[in-house]
């Protein structure tokens, strides 16, 4: 993984004109990208690849030489006989839309706003009431934020309505209010509704927040709130991409921990959501056989992405490429089989422990 190492690899792939590879190395958890890209110099497709972890798996765990090399053996011969079955997978790119729309205009949602707004982004603030503030424990800050976002050109506020529907992917979301209000189409959505209080004196996502969760397909916990994709690294980030949350949409907090959320919020978007950036795809997905589909949504309970949609036309189950993240769930779950997790298919697994059992 050395620079003088990649050089050596991908001048070898050239020469050879190789097919295939399998690098025996380290965990392809730490280094799979650093040799796909190496293929991508060397003009291999980068899926034609498979590593062997023979230094996790075995130098650091075996003591024994004799056994340890057996065990490498195998683990080499296993991913050989994987790569056979390998096909080559090409990425796609769309282009983003870098408008944001926010929902819910309280001291989270206006922060949130000025922060992107500062960054010369275009943002809709979506109000269900008749003008932004929310219910502010500090009245004074919530005035002065309705004041500077007033002054913001960047800044448009719709009132007096809430999201009906909600529509699409990471950098091309289509969001539409109620009333007469025309569609909105945006690249991020940041969910900044505030929390009610159950029967219970608990705090609980008002039906707003559920409603949206359900539209945008997002797990929720026990109250409501919209589930995180990691509670320490991405406490901002929903599973869905470019979906996210900030004040007390996110679970009770106070003022300065809403603007804290908020920060985190536009720096995690304008980091990701870049105008004139195209994103590239995921190929390591899953796809669905029409002819096997026999529309029992089996698949659309265990995804968590929100990645699968019944076709009411042909009453089969079809899958968004742009939302799937290749867990594979779907294709474990699927009672007809009707399902493959590519790069991960029945095939290549088959192969892989014939090859590790020889």
């Amino acid at each position: 993984c050395s620079p003088d190492g990649k050089k050596y690899l991908a001048d070898r792939i050239k020469e050879n004109d190789l097919e295939r590879i399998v690098i025996a190395a380290c965990s392809p958890r730490e280094h799979e990208i650093t040799f796909m890209k190496v293929c991508e110099t060397a003009g291999l497709n980068p899926f034609m690849m498979q590593m062997a972890n023979i230094r996790e798996q075995v130098a650091w765990v075996t003591p024994d030489r004799e056994s340890a090399t057996r065990k490498a053996l195998k683990l080499v011969r296993g991913a050989i006989s994987r790569t056979i079955r390998h096909k080559p997978l090409e990425k796609t790119s769309i282009v983003c839309n870098p408008d944001i729309v926010i929902v819910g205009g309280g001291i989270a949602g206006m922060s949130a706003a000025l922060l992107l707004a500062d960054a010369d982004r275009k943002i809709t603030i979506i109000e269900r009431n008749s003008s932004p503030g929310g219910h502010p424990e500090n009245k004074e800050l919530a005035a002065h934020y309705c004041e500077a976002v007033k002054e913001r050109k960047e800044i448009t506020v719709i009132t007096g309505c809430e999201p009906e529907e909600i529509v699409g992917f990471f950098g091309n979301f289509i969001i539409k209010p109620g009333g007469d209000t025309e569609e909105i189409r945006a690249g991020s959505i940041v969910l900044a509704t505030g929390c009610t209080v159950d029967d219970n004196g608990r705090d609980a996502a008002p039906d707003g927040l559920r409603e949206m969760t359900e539209m945008l397909r997002i797990t929720t916990d026990e109250n409501g709130f919209p589930g995180r994709e990691h509670a320490s690294l991405a406490p901002v980030s929903t599973p869905i991409d470019g979906v996210y949350v900030t004040g007390c949409a996110g679970g009770l907090c106070s003022p300065g921990e809403a603007i804290s959320r908020s920060e985190a919020v536009a720096g995690t978007i304008l980091s990701s959501l870049i105008p004139g950036r195209e994103v590239e795809t995921e190929p390591r997905t899953s796809v669905i056989s029409e002819t096997l589909c026999r529309g029992c949504k089996t698949c659309l309970e265990v995804c968590g992405y929100g990645a699968i949609f019944f076709d009411d036309e042909r009453l089969v189950c079809t899958v968004n490429s742009v939302l799937c993240k290749g867990c594979g769930n779907c294709a474990a779950a699927c009672p007809s089989g009707a399902i493959k997790a590519q790069h991960f298919t029945p095939d290549q697994i088959r192969y892989q422990m014939a090859g590790l059992l020889r």
